[in-house]
C-alpha cells in the first residue's frame, strides 16, 4: 500500500507542476500606468464612508458605502482593488460584521480607473445588523441596540475611509 501511495505522489507532483506552469500570470501596473493618465496622489483623494441615516430601529436593513472621491482639478488614475470592504464595529471595537467576511477569499485584481475632479467610485452594502464576519457563520445573532461605526477598506495605498457612527435604537 505505500509502494502505491509513492508511485501515485510521484506521478502526481510533475502533473501539478505543468497545471500550474498553465495557469497565466497577469502583472500589476505600477499606478500611473496605462491609460489611466498621470496617478491620483494621496492628497487628490478623499475617502469616505456613509450611512443611508445617522439612526435605525432594531431590524431595519441599513445600507453602507463607501467613495473614493478625486479632490483635485485635473483628471487622474487611480487602482481599485477587486476586494474593496467595509466593516461595522461596536462602542466596544469589536467587529460585528464585514462585508467581505475575514475567511473569505477576495480576487487580487486591480483595476485602473480614471477619475475626473469631483468623479467617484463607490461601493454599497446592506446589513441586516447580524452578527458576520466569518463564512459558515452568517446570519449570526442580531446585534443590540447601541452606538456603531462603519468603516471602508479600500486597500493598497490611501487605505481605509473616514468611519462614519449611526444608532441603533431599542
Amino acid at each position: 500500500m505505500r509502494r502505491l501511495g509513492v508511485v501515485l505522489l510521484t506521478l502526481a507532483l510533475p502533473a501539478a507542476g505543468i497545471a500550474a506552469a498553465a495557469v497565466p500570470s497577469y502583472g500589476v501596473r505600477p499606478a500611473g500606468t496605462g491609460t489611466g493618465g498621470p496617478a491620483c496622489g494621496a492628497a487628490a483623494l478623499e475617502r469616505t464612508t456613509s450611512t443611508d441615516r445617522p439612526a435605525y430601529s432594531r431590524g431595519q436593513p441599513i445600507s453602507i458605502s463607501t467613495s473614493t472621491v478625486n479632490t483635485s482639478s485635473r483628471t487622474c488614475g487611480v487602482d481599485i482593488r477587486a476586494c474593496v470592504s467595509a466593516t461595522v464595529t461596536n462602542a466596544a471595537g469589536t467587529v460585528e460584521w464585514s462585508a467581505v467576511p475575514f475567511n473569505a477569499l477576495c480576487a487580487q485584481y486591480i483595476v485602473h480607473q480614471r477619475l475626473a475632479p469631483g468623479a467617484a467610485v463607490t461601493r454599497s452594502w446592506t446589513w441586516d445588523q447580524h452578527v458576520c464576519v466569518l463564512i459558515g457563520q452568517c446570519p449570526g445573532a442580531q446585534v443590540p441596540p447601541g452606538r456603531y461605526t462603519a468603516q471602508g477598506h479600500w486597500g493598497g495605498p490611501g487605505g481605509d475611509a473616514t468611519p462614519v457612527s449611526f444608532t441603533i435604537q431599542g
